[in-house]
């Protein structure tokens, strides 16, 4: 697993406003503006805009990866930090 140090209040912050969202048509969607702000606004209005960007690129990963993991052809994502290590 990859250790986070520096960052990791953001990935608990992620975690604890959802880290994506139902889309109307079904699945899984990334958050956006409109989702994050309120949550921001109440419990971290001192948060920098860098910070909501990094929330939001965290949210499109990790829908990403939840898209690909449907996939039988996908690969584990140990394998993808394998291979970009070599």
């Amino acid at each position: 697993m990859v250790e986070i140090s520096e960052g990791g209040y953001l990935l608990e912050i992620l975690m604890d406003m959802g880290s994506v969202k139902a889309m109307p048509t079904g699945g899984l969607g990334s958050l956006d503006w409109g989702d994050i702000l309120p949550y921001f606004n109440s419990c971290y209005p001192e948060a920098d805009h860098w910070e909501k960007q990094w929330i939001i690129a965290m949210s499109e990963a990790f829908a990403k990866g939840m898209s690909e993991g449907k996939s039988l052809a996908s690969k584990a994502p140990m394998d993808r930090v394998q291979e970009a290590d070599l």
